[in-house]
């Protein structure tokens, strides 16, 4: 009956280990997903908040992207069942019978870490945001100040602090009239009378050519290349065209004689009554040529990635320890006292620093003895920040990363 009952419970332990092994490995997979990907988007924040302070102290930043995280899980189970059994008239101890198992669950990841640098990662970096880029945020739930205040430093003049899209410079830049007409864009924005939107329209490229001169195999040609042929007034002379879609700004018809409307037009020097104006990309700190009121197009200047980093970086809380040190710039105003950048931005972004460690932060970073944190509940400096990161891999998504430089093989 002893040997029947030994049989019987070691069946049941192989059960019971055999069931440990079907739940530890989903378990595991559910902890350890979650974790990875809490741990990544930390980082990320982090590395994004270490740049900003970088390039207030005018130090190179540096981006590394996670290329890979690759792990593997090893489930060891194992049983032993031992009897003491006491035989003898004499013997006063009873039989006994032990029973152990273990089961073990070992992960091995390994991640590998590759920077961003390069020819192509520089050349999108300092490349200038499309408009397509601010339409696509503007339409996807952003805010159009935010989006424009971090993308744009001209509008058909109206300075965004230009000078801000570099190191930070000695003298306070011109922002106050831009920053009022991005303010009047949200009101339509919240009120639905604004829309961006794409137009098609059609340009010529090249100079009139006599028609006779323009033979069949001439027009096939430029037709399978995507142009087109537009005939002059005078029915003499063909014109190269080519067809595009044309970025514009759409005006409600209820708000066309609002007042927001109305101090818009005049001013970005635009033509009044116009239900909707194109916008073009203009060259470095460009203005229109036509004259104030006559204005049937909207220029932008936009700042590239790095001018966007550049341009929150000023608004950092810099330790008045470094500033006697000269470790940053010290901007001024007009009057001679010393600028504070949260007048431009302060609203959008903040960045705070402390010599101990804050309790409460979304991101921290230590840099030159200090912690530089953006608080928890700041919830428009959290929106910025995100913000910052769509910009970043629309801007920078895809560049060709160099050979990783470090593989880690975590644990094991």
């Amino acid at each position: 009956m002893s040997a029947a009952r030994n049989v019987t419970f070691g069946i049941s332990a192989a059960a019971i280990v055999a069931l440990g092994g079907c739940v530890l490995g989903p378990t595991a997979l559910q902890v350890s997903r979650v974790r990875y990907n809490e741990v990544i988007q930390q980082t990320r924040k982090e590395q994004m908040l270490l740049n900003l302070v970088r390039l207030q102290y005018r130090e190179e930043p540096l981006f590394l992207d996670v290329g890979s995280v690759a792990t593997q899980f090893t489930f060891a189970e194992s049983a032993g069942l031992g009897a003491d059994i006491n035989e003898g008239p004499t013997s006063f101890n009873p039989d006994s019978l032990g029973l152990n198992f273990d089961v073990g669950l070992e992960e091995k990841p390994t991640i590998t870490l590759a920077p961003l640098q390069g020819r192509d990662f520089v050349t999108r970096l300092l490349a200038p945001v499309q408009p397509e880029v601010i339409l696509l945020m503007s339409r996807t739930g952003w805010r159009v100040d935010r989006v424009l205040r971090l993308t744009v430093q001209s509008m058909n003049g109206l300075e965004n602090a230009a000078s801000a899209s570099g190191p930070t410079p000695a003298e306070a830049p011109p922002f106050q009239e831009f920053v009022r007409v991005t303010r009047l864009l949200r009101e339509l924005q919240k009120q639905g009378m604004l829309e961006f939107g794409f137009e098609p329209s059609t340009s010529d490229v090249s100079t009139p050519v006599a028609a006779e001169k323009v033979g069949l195999p001439d027009m096939a040609d430029a037709l399978s290349k995507g142009y087109g042929l537009r005939q002059t007034e005078d029915g003499r002379n063909l014109v190269l065209t080519k067809s595009s879609k044309s970025l514009v700004w759409r005006i409600g018809p209820s708000a066309a004689d609002s007042p927001e409307v109305k101090e818009i037009v005049t001013l970005l020097g635009l033509k009044p009554g116009q239900r909707s104006y194109k916008v073009i990309l203009g060259v470095a700190n460009g203005k229109p040529t036509e004259a104030a009121g006559q204005r049937g197009e909207i220029m932008l200047t936009t700042r590239s990635l790095l001018g966007t980093l550049f341009y929150l970086s000023h608004v950092i809380d810099v330790p008045p320890e470094h500033r006697r040190k000269g470790y940053v710039t010290t901007t001024v105003g007009e009057d001679g006292s010393e600028f504070a950048w949260t007048e431009m931005v302060g609203d959008l972004f903040r960045v705070h620093s402390s010599p101990t460690k804050p309790p409460n932060a979304a991101a921290q970073v230590r840099f030159w003895g200090y912690w530089y944190y953006i608080d928890n509940a700041d919830l428009s400096s959290k929106s910025t920040l995100a913000l910052l990161g769509q910009l970043l891999a629309l801007q920078a998504g895809g560049a060709e990363t160099v050979t990783p430089v470090l593989t880690l093989p975590v644990g094991g």
